[in-house]
């Protein structure tokens, strides 16, 4: 358990299910209050009640908005602020595939990955960074990908997962004067909804090039976010964390 969370409030996107569902329950264990962003309404109230039958005196807030919409995301954050009084955490984890070699991709395809990943991130962040910076304190973890580096058929994914590396950097060096930690994780094959969704054979032969030979775990991923959010990690700035079996090595 790591105490510098207790009380504090965590806005998490893509909150509805695998990685952000399994985040906020890791950060309710901690005490923290959690605030859920997603645009898919039913299963964020269902995650909602699950977390709160298993932690009944936590408070947790959810909201639906476009991370894409930059009024949407003002709107979702002044709800968020209004709700707790403050925002001290901000884990980007939102995303989408539109898998496609470079010559069938279509244009749609390119823009709605970068807009939910790429911009969303920028405009959730510029969002939450006003408070955080009043107050002078901050933790902000962007999820990444080992796909940053280059995937097939994913030029969309890997330029967006690329972005968010850079943006990691660019802000830490930014706001460091406000004593606010700006760092990235890049996950590997993980089990979660979206990776249940590759073909079999190809999963296989993926886990086959793992060190680990098996996928890794939502727990695994927010464990790791926890503690990026912690006060244990204050001088881990602008970093980018691999987790992935040994997949790069």
């Amino acid at each position: 358990m790591f105490d510098s969370l207790k009380g504090k409030t965590a806005v998490i996107t893509g909150a509805a299910q695998g990685i952000g569902k399994e985040v906020a329950r890791v950060f309710l264990s901690n005490q923290s209050n959690v605030a859920l962003l997603d645009l898919q309404k039913e299963k964020l109230e269902a995650t909602k009640q699950e977390l709160q039958i298993e932690f009944p005196n936590a408070k947790i807030f959810t909201t639906i908005g476009d991370i894409s919409q930059k009024k949407s995301v003002d709107e979702a954050v002044a709800s968020i602020a209004k709700e707790f009084g403050s925002i001290e955490i901000l884990i980007n984890n939102a995303g989408i595939l539109r898998d496609a070699s470079l010559l069938k991709m279509e244009e749609t395809q390119f823009d709605q990955v970068i807009d939910v990943h790429l911009k969303g991130t920028f405009l959730l962040t510029q969002a939450c960074v006003r408070m955080m910076s009043e107050k002078k304190y901050g933790k902000i973890i962007n999820l990444s990908s080992v796909a940053s580096r280059g995937n097939f058929g994913q030029t969309n994914y890997s330029a967006a997962k690329a972005g968010i590396i850079g943006m990691t950097k660019t802000w830490a060096l930014e706001l460091s004067r406000y004593n606010i930690n700006v760092n990235a994780i890049a996950p590997g094959l993980i089990e979660t909804e979206m990776t249940a969704s590759i073909p079999a054979p190809v999963r296989e032969n993926f886990i086959n090039k793992i060190p680990a030979k098996r996928m890794g775990t939502v727990a695994e991923i927010a464990h790791l976010i926890c503690f990026l959010a912690s006060d244990n990690a204050s001088y881990i700035q602008g970093e980018v964390i691999h987790i992935n079996g040994g997949l790069l090595m």
